[in-house]
């Protein structure tokens, strides 16, 4: 995954996924935006 990648586990809930996968489908959707989603994610210590 992309934040693992770069060295911060994350621990999604469900409602995180849903929310990437409205953000992906919508056609207003930016790099920018995929990215501050998947960091506000929860990270795991």
């Amino acid at each position: 995954m992309y934040l693992e990648a770069t060295g911060i586990t994350v621990k999604p809930a469900r409602e995180d996924a849903l929310a990437l996968k409205d953000l992906l489908l919508d056609p207003a959707c930016t790099a920018g935006k995929i990215a501050a989603l998947l960091h506000s994610w929860p990270t795991t210590t």
